[in-house]
């Protein structure tokens, strides 16, 4: 079975608004949008949704991500066997959300599509999504998960200790934190990633990440992560709504750096 990464899903309250900060600054083209609001784009291979609140969605913020698969009787059979007692649920689909929807071991939910999410075949952009990150406790056993069930494979294993597990899909990088529990434990100080569990953030790779932060428009909302030092090209970015997101120069996420 093949599976990756291929849905970032964020609630919000003005999605035309965010829709237009990721559309502008990331060249990204535009999906869909259903007669409630939601909005959504690509990169030429994620699927980037930007959902209305209301009260069956959760509050604003980056609430769910997704895998794409090309059999899902096989995904069904690895969940069974790697958790027994959990379901694949049906969910929505369309252009803004997969045709199913699962829990991993801490609860928090996964995207799941057979249609790669709505995105035509083709290669991706420049400018494109090639990290997520999640906060979340459960270490190993939570990478476990994730290896058997969709297939992916450690990203390094300089990154695969008390601070969390990289795994990879060949694609994305993807990110298990340890949460900020995990981390005092070990005497250290959480950081802005650990403070909140659940899906935390994501990162764009691009050409020149200095090219698209000095074409954002002063007013647009954007904070610049400037409290530890980083090497050249590498940005934390607040969008109009709060989420932060990474923004990394080529060459990005290499090694589960």
């Amino acid at each position: 079975m093949k599976s990756y990464f291929r849905y970032i899903g964020l609630v919000t309250r003005t999605p035309q608004k965010l829709a237009h900060f990721y559309g502008t600054a990331f060249n990204l083209r535009e999906l869909g949008r259903s007669p409630e609001g939601d909005v959504s784009l690509t990169d030429g291979f994620y699927n980037l949704s930007f959902l209305l609140q209301r009260p069956d969605r959760p509050e604003p913020g980056f609430r769910l991500c997704g895998v794409a698969v090309d059999d899902v009787e096989e995904l069904r059979e690895r969940l069974d066997e790697c958790m027994p007692g959990a379901t694949l649920e049906e969910d929505e689909g369309g252009s803004h959300l997969g045709e199913f929807r699962l829990k991993d071991p801490n609860g928090l939910p996964v995207a799941v599509s057979v249609s790669n999410f709505g995105v035509p075949e083709g290669e991706p952009g420049a400018r494109r999504l090639v990290h997520t990150a999640m906060c979340a406790a459960g270490g190993d056993g939570l990478a476990e998960f994730y290896a058997n069930v969709f297939g992916f494979e450690k990203a390094s294993l300089d990154h695969w200790g008390r601070n969390g597990r990289f795994l990879s899909d060949g694609m994305t990088n993807f990110a298990m934190l340890a949460s900020a529990e995990e981390v005092q434990a070990f005497g250290r100080r959480p950081n802005l990633d650990r403070m909140y569990g659940g899906w935390s953030h994501f990162g764009f790779q691009a050409p020149s990440a200095e090219e698209i932060v000095a074409a954002l428009p002063p007013d647009i909302g954007y904070t610049l992560r400037t409290d530890r030092p980083r090497p050249q090209g590498y940005y934390r970015i607040w969008d109009p709504d709060g989420n932060h997101f990474d923004l990394r120069s080529l060459p990005a996420w290499r090694d589960g750096d």
